[in-house]
């Protein structure tokens, strides 16, 4: 039998990690700061010492074999334990270095992270603190893979991996142009926005999913919708007369004292709106993320305990 004089060491299994998460070369390339030749030197390599195909080219392209899907579940395996090893390791120096990966909802992440965010800074300089602004869904997937340390989201998830403290709270409000006929409105029952065309959020967002969830409790199903990438985008739609939408009070407040949009609170329906903050109930939390928690007010230990 003959075996491959080719080693495998840890820049080649990053490397070939890389590629599986961006099913590119040239994206893997910019990531780990390697040249496409380099990466594709990397694989072959790899390739060379399994005896076997690890990706199917399709072009710019790339999708995993049977053996690469095999060695991918592995790669996982081992960077989350080689990210864990440098969070306990950056632990032993307190909260003198280290880094929180956090990732956030459009609405929490432009209307109430900014003020945390400085504070965090002025309380602890060295931290180095990365932001990704997200849908939801993806926050939920990225937390779930490692990827992010922290996860701040307006919309809740049952998930045995998962762990969610509350730590805020906001009020969903229907908004709409000056001139609309709500204008004089104090208050307006989510039936009748049926009769009207509701500007959204793309799916996935937390605070579209929370609102989907309980018109349909109550029996009610918009007769058009139109969806916009992100919040900003609904806020100009509306202002624009395109529709009506509901969000959470505090990302309007500022337009409806300028005078740009009219806002009328939700009769007969539960309008609270509460943000949580997710983790990854089986993975260590390093001294820099529980700072960060216990700055949005979430007490957390070193490592979560099962339901």
């Amino acid at each position: 039998m003959l075996f491959s004089v080719v080693m495998i060491d840890l820049d080649q299994l990053r490397i070939f990690h890389a590629v599986c998460e961006a099913r590119s070369f040239t994206r893997a390339a910019q990531a780990v700061h390697l040249t496409q030749p380099g990466i594709s030197k990397h694989i072959r390599q790899l390739e060379e010492h399994y005896g076997l195909p690890m990706f199917d080219r399709l072009g710019r392209r790339v999708e995993l074999t049977a053996a690469g899907a095999e060695l991918y579940q592995a790669t996982r395996r081992i960077m989350q334990a080689v990210g864990d090893a440098d969070r306990r390791i950056a632990d032993l120096q307190g909260l003198r270095s280290g880094t929180v990966a956090l990732g956030t909802s459009f609405l929490i992440g432009v209307y109430t992270l900014p003020q945390r965010l400085a504070a965090f800074r002025n309380l602890h300089p060295e931290i180095t603190v990365t932001l990704e602004i997200a849908l939801s869904k993806k926050i939920f997937a990225r937390v779930l893979d490692g990827k992010m340390d922290l996860g701040l989201v307006t919309y809740k998830i049952e998930d045995p991996h998962l762990e969610l403290h509350e730590f805020m709270r906001d009020e969903l409000v229907a908004i709409a142009p000056p001139g609309h006929r709500w204008a004089h409105r104090r208050r307006v029952h989510p039936r009748e926005l049926a009769g009207e065309t509701l500007l959204m959020a793309a799916r996935g967002a937390g605070t579209r999913a929370v609102l989907e969830e309980r018109l349909a409790r109550m029996g009610i199903t918009p007769s058009a919708v139109l969806e916009f990438g992100n919040l900003e985008g609904v806020k100009r739609a509306v202002e624009a007369g395109l529709g009506v939408s509901v969000q959470a009070r505090s990302c309007v407040e500022r337009e409806i004292a300028a005078g740009y949009l009219v806002m009328a609170r939700l009769a007969e329906m539960d309008t609270t709106l509460p943000s949580y903050l997710v983790r990854r109930r089986d993975r260590h939390l390093s001294n820099a993320a529980r700072a960060f928690a216990e700055l949005m007010g979430v007490k957390m230990g070193q490592r979560a305990t099962a339901r």
